[in-house]
Order: structure tokens, then C-alpha cells, then sequence
């Protein structure tokens, strides 16, 4: 059973907090100018205006053309190009650094998140505790880790991922939240943070506003609607707070819902990494290319530890959408919803939950049969990236480990390098290698079959599919779980590690590789 990381943090300072000064909800937006800074406001609005005018020109240019064209006669055709010079500008991102590069980086270890969803607290009125928490934590068993900014709800608090905890209350509940930006040095807050919850209906202006340090507010709602909804930081860059782990779910009950065997929640983010330790790449933000995107705050974590339920047991499970960009398709492999509920908008006899970002609704279904059910964003290109658990029944086999907690591969440690291979990515322990003869330790946690081979970069590749013809040294086709050791004599220079099973390549599964 998954055991919940938890930690109570120092009691709260006392501060004097009616002192603290209110930040302008929309200077912080650019809604309004700061003083002095009007003309620059100014010229940056007619900058935009040119700006739309100039696209407006061009449109009008193109419907023209194309007009132009339709009435030429001589039964010929014409044909514009317009290039998308947008897209070419667009500036290339780094990959992700693996955990070797942070070699000497103190950082928490992984520690599971129960999925069980909270009880509704006792009492008239709902009081929480939400205090931000500063840490370093990987998010991927293979990749480096990165400066994670979560919350933490009555002193519960999630070690060794970047996960916030839910608050959960019945529809009509009053609410009482009690924020503190930090507060005690096992928290380590060095700056300005916030929180806005979707679930409220209070000014922004006055509650969604950047706070120092252990400084703090408390904000009462009555939660009238029901639903799953968001709360998350709102201090700019947004992107770069929420895209830092800076959002959790608030799951508002309606009324009348019915009893079930057992609930779950489970959050989709995304993690753009940059250097070891560091915050939120921006870049990657910006290019909507995440390194992770993540359940509950670390990827594949309900792979390494699938969440036990009974068959024949009805499941509701809440999912919030907490993405900086992308869209989830939340499914459960194996079963159809008998019930969904997304935003308020009920459906029966559902495949998926289409949530937006911020959105979020539950799903109530039954496993008929003994066995393991993935569960997984259907965007198949985040899937891979970390979006994936699995639901395991009693009575069933347990499946096989992946790499962050399957046993190394058979002479690992004789091997110069280690390689995991998944579906469908690639990986290994070592970004380099000395000259000669070198020993990969292979090893395929993925559902499908993989080969592994290395090639002289650039990777000769045809239709998607690296060429195994190039490649210098290759292993077998392996399925899921095998190992190998794959043996090459190289010279100094530049490789690519690749999987040469057809068009496994174009999917992602190639990474870059030096001899020194």
C-alpha cells in the first residue's frame, strides 16, 4: 500500500498582517500602468494596433490572390506558398539532464502519494491550513531534479515529488483558508507567492495578490458550486509557478452523491526542466515542449506502485487537469466509465474525460475482471512522458517493475553504461563514455518489444525507422522485461543510441551519446 509522505511544518510567525501592503491584481496582469510608465503603456498599444493592422493587410492580400486566381481562365491552376516564418524562427530547446549530470546534488527522494482522496473535515465551517513549500525533488527517476514550489494543506505535505495535496468539501460548505507564503525554515520560502482558488467567488484584487515571505491572509467562501476545480499560484510569470508544481485539486462534493467502494484523485502536470535544481525552463515553456508530464507530482509513480483496488468495487475518481499548456485525455484502459462528470456536464457509457487546462470532473466505473488497468492521458506523446499508472485488482499478478524500481540489469555493474529502454523513450545512466571497448547493460521496461543499437551520429534513418544495417553494434528484440549486454569497440566521436524497431525513432526513441 502506498505510504503518505507527510510533514508538519513550524508553527506560524506572528505578524502583524493587516500591515502588509495590497499588490495591484491588475498591474500585476498589465491591465493598467504603473506610475510614470503611461507613455510607455501608450506606445506599446499602438505597436499592437500596427501590429493587427499589418496581419489585417496581409490577409486581406492573400484573400485577393486567391480570388485572383480562381478567375484566371486557361483551365490552369495557381498556387501561393506562404511560408510560416514563425515556426521556423521558433528556437530549439535542450534536453533534459539526467540525474548522472546532477551528480552531487542533494535532493529528496522519492516517496509515493496515496491516491486515496481525503475526507470532508469536521465541523460547521471547513478550516485549512495552506502554506507554500520550497524543495528539491526529481520528477522522473532518470532525469535531474528540479526546484519545486507546492503547497502543503494542514501540514500535509508531499516529499520527494511535486505534488499538492487536495482540499476537499461538501457543496454549501462555508470555507475558511488560512494562506501563509512559507512560515518556518523547514518550509525554505525565499519569495513572493500566491494562491487563487477556482472554486471562489471573492475579489482577486484583494485575495489573489503577491505576499512576501511568511506573510499570510485568510479567505472565507461559501462553496456553492460543485465540481473539481484548481487552486494554484497567480504570481507572474504564471507559467513558471504553476509549471513549478504550484497547483492542487479543491473537490466541492454535490449534494445527494452517493456512497462508493473507494475514491482516488489523481492531478496532471507538467515539468519543464532546465538545469539541475533549478526552477521552471522558461524556454520550454514557451516552446510547449514539457520534459515530464507527471501524475500526482512524478512520472510513471503509479507504475512503480499500481494502486491496489477490489474487482467488482465501484471506483469514483476525481481528475484535475493542472497542465501549463496541454489538453488531457484521461482513460482507464480496460473499462468504459458508466458515469462522468466533467465541468457540471454529465455522460454515460464514456471512454475519456477531455479536460482543458484547469478542468476537471470524476469518472464511476467497475473492473469486471482480476487484473492490472492502466490508466493514462490518451495524448499518447504525454503518455510517454510520465502520464501513465496502473490499477492492479487483488488476486491478480502484480505487474513488472519499470526501471526506477526494477533490479539493475545482470552484470550492471561490470557494464560502462546502463540503458533503459520504454515506450517509447531511451535512456541512459551516462551521457559519455572513454574510447574502446564499451558494454552497455540493456534493458526494456516497456509494454513493447524494443532492440536496441548504437550508430554513428547522425543516425541514418529512413521513413521514422533508424537503419539496423548502420548501426554498429545491436542487441536482440527484446520484450518486456528482458535484459541483454550489448558489447561495441569505439572510437572517440559522436553516437546515437536508438531503437531500430520500425518507427519507433520518429516516436521519440533515440538520444545522443560521446566517446571520448
Amino acid at each position: 500500500m502506498a505510504v503518505m509522505s507527510t510533514q508538519t511544518p513550524s508553527p506560524e510567525l506572528e505578524r502583524d498582517l493587516d500591515t502588509v501592503p495590497a499588490i495591484d491584481y491588475a498591474l500585476a496582469e498589465g491591465l493598467t500602468a504603473a506610475p510614470g510608465r503611461e507613455r510607455e503603456l501608450a506606445r506599446r498599444d499602438w505597436t499592437l494596433i500596427g501590429a493587427g493592422l499589418a496581419g489585417l493587410v496581409a490577409v486581406l492580400a492573400l484573400i485577393m490572390a486567391a480570388f485572383a486566381a480562381f478567375q484566371s481562365g486557361g483551365g490552369g491552376t495557381q498556387t501561393t506558398v506562404v511560408k510560416n516564418t514563425a515556426a521556423a524562427a521558433a528556437p530549439a530547446v535542450a534536453a533534459a539532464p539526467t540525474l548522472a549530470q546532477a551528480h552531487g546534488m542533494k535532493f529528496e527522494r522519492f516517496q509515493p502519494v496515496d491516491p486515496t482522496l481525503p475526507a470532508v473535515p469536521a465541523g460547521a465551517v471547513k478550516h485549512f491550513t495552506v502554506r507554500v513549500m520550497q524543495h528539491v525533488t526529481q520528477v522522473d527517476p532518470a532525469l535531474a531534479p528540479i526546484e519545486a514550489w507546492t503547497y502543503t494543506v494542514n501540514g500535509k505535505a508531499y516529499r520527494g515529488v511535486a505534488a499538492s495535496p487536495p482540499i476537499v468539501v461538501n457543496q454549501g460548505d462555508h470555507v475558511s483558508i488560512r494562506f501563509v507564503n512559507g512560515g518556518g525554515k523547514a518550509l525554505h520560502v525565499n519569495m513572493a507567492h500566491s494562491i487563487d482558488f477556482h472554486s471562489a467567488e471573492v475579489a482577486p484584487s484583494k485575495y489573489y495578490v503577491d505576499l512576501a515571505p511568511g506573510k499570510g491572509e485568510t479567505i472565507d467562501f461559501v462553496a456553492k458550486h460543485p465540481g473539481v476545480f484548481m487552486y494554484h499560484c497567480a504570481t507572474q510569470p504564471v507559467t513558471m509557478h504553476v509549471g513549478a508544481g504550484m497547483a492542487g485539486m479543491m473537490v466541492v462534493k454535490p449534494k445527494g452523491l452517493a456512497p462508493v467502494g473507494k475514491e482516488l484523485w489523481i492531478t496532471q502536470s507538467e515539468f519543464y526542466i532546465g538545469a539541475p535544481g533549478a526552477p521552471t525552463d522558461m524556454a520550454k515553456v514557451a516552446a510547449e515542449n514539457p520534459d515530464v508530464v507527471a501524475f500526482n507530482g512524478y512520472a510513471n509513480q503509479y507504475k512503480i506502485k499500481p494502486i491496489t483496488v477490489r474487482k467488482g468495487e465501484r471506483i469514483r475518481l476525481y481528475v484535475l487537469n493542472a497542465d501549463v499548456n496541454r489538453w488531457s485525455a484521461f482513460h482507464v484502459i480496460g473499462t468504459v466509465f458508466d458515469k462522468a462528470v466533467v465541468e457540471n456536464t454529465p455522460f454515460h457509457d464514456s471512454q475519456t474525460m477531455s479536460l482543458a487546462p484547469s478542468q476537471g470532473g470524476y469518472a464511476e466505473f467497475t473492473l469486471d475482471q482480476e487484473g492490472n488497468y492502466p490508466f493514462v492521458t490518451h495524448a499518447f506523446s504525454d503518455m510517454v512522458k510520465g502520464a501513465a499508472g496502473i490499477l492492479h485488482t487483488t488476486g491478480a499478478p502484480m505487474p513488472k517493475l519499470p526501471a526506477a524500481a526494477a533490479p539493475a540489469p545482470a552484470g550492471a555493474a561490470k557494464a560502462d553504461a546502463q540503458i533503459t529502454l520504454g515506450d517509447m523513450w531511451i535512456k541512459s545512466n551516462v551521457a559519455s563514455v572513454k574510447a574502446g571497448k564499451v558494454t552497455f547493460a540493456v534493458q526494456n521496461t516497456g509494454g513493447t518489444m524494443h532492440q536496441f543499437a548504437i550508430m554513428r551520429a547522425p543516425a541514418k534513418v529512413s521513413g521514422g525507422t533508424a537503419d539496423a544495417a548502420a548501426a554498429i553494434a545491436k542487441g536482440k528484440m527484446l520484450m518486456g522485461g528482458d535484459k541483454e549486454s550489448v558489447t561495441a569497440h569505439l572510437t572517440p566521436g559522436s553516437y546515437v543510441l536508438v531503437c531500430v524497431m520500425p518507427g519507433h525513432y520518429a516516436a521519440g526513441q533515440h538520444i545522443p551519446f560521446t566517446v571520448k
